[in-house]
């Protein structure tokens, strides 16, 4: 994406970080996600599911993936 499309990857990522320092600074934000692990969440940038937890007052991402994947095996 990054080759083909520069613009439409900057504004991705630009989105991703915002939506990452929102998830920092609100932890309750996002769905409980414990069939995952421990103080696991989730939340939707897109079409995109970012799956982070916080531990020891820092925000973790744990995994991003397409919202379409079935099983995100965490």
């Amino acid at each position: 994406m990054a080759r083909d499309k520069p613009v439409a990857t900057r504004r991705w990522l630009a989105k991703l970080r915002e939506k990452c320092r929102l998830v920092a600074n609100h932890p309750d934000l996002g769905d409980a996600r414990p069939e995952l692990g421990e103080n696991m969440r989730s939340t939707y940038v897109g079409s995109y599911v970012i799956f982070f937890r916080h531990v020891e007052g820092f925000l973790e991402i744990v995994r991003v993936i397409r919202g379409d994947v079935d099983d995100p095996d965490i």
